[in-house]
């Protein structure tokens, strides 16, 4: 491995690294965040809007912490692929793919060219078939 490759691969281990740790930080807050004056606003609710409300919040946090364990399981993913040394590389190019890319969405598994083209529809709107 040559020198800017474990330069490249230390800048890649610490953005890893720093991203995991803000969405540990990030869960563990939505999970033991402290609702003590919600609940005590609401301990018996008083009608059907009270308890939508209750409903509302509770269904909002459950959907926060599905996010960020689901991408708590694609940093392991990125981690994985970091150590066999595939880390870093377009899934459909082969390509590196750029690092102020990775800083943004650390476990990105295509370059900004190859995710235009697979997010882009095959048949267009206002594409006749």
């Amino acid at each position: 491995m040559t020198k800017i490759n474990r330069e490249r691969n230390a800048r890649l281990r610490e953005i890893l690294t720093e991203e995991k740790r803000r969405l540990w930080n990030s869960l563990r807050t939505e999970l033991f965040r402290d609702q003590e004056g919600l609940h005590t606003q609401f301990d018996i609710p008083q009608d059907t809007g009270e308890q939508s409300m209750l409903d509302l919040l509770a269904d909002t946090g459950l959907a926060m912490t599905g996010l960020l364990r689901e991408q708590l399981t694609r940093m392991d993913a990125a981690e994985s692929k970091l150590a066999d040394g595939s880390y870093g590389i377009c899934e459909d190019c082969g390509k590196e793919i750029e690092e102020e890319r990775l800083r943004i969405v650390p476990y990105a598994i295509c370059c900004v060219k190859c995710q235009a083209r697979r997010e882009t529809p095959a048949y267009p709107p206002g594409t006749k078939m």
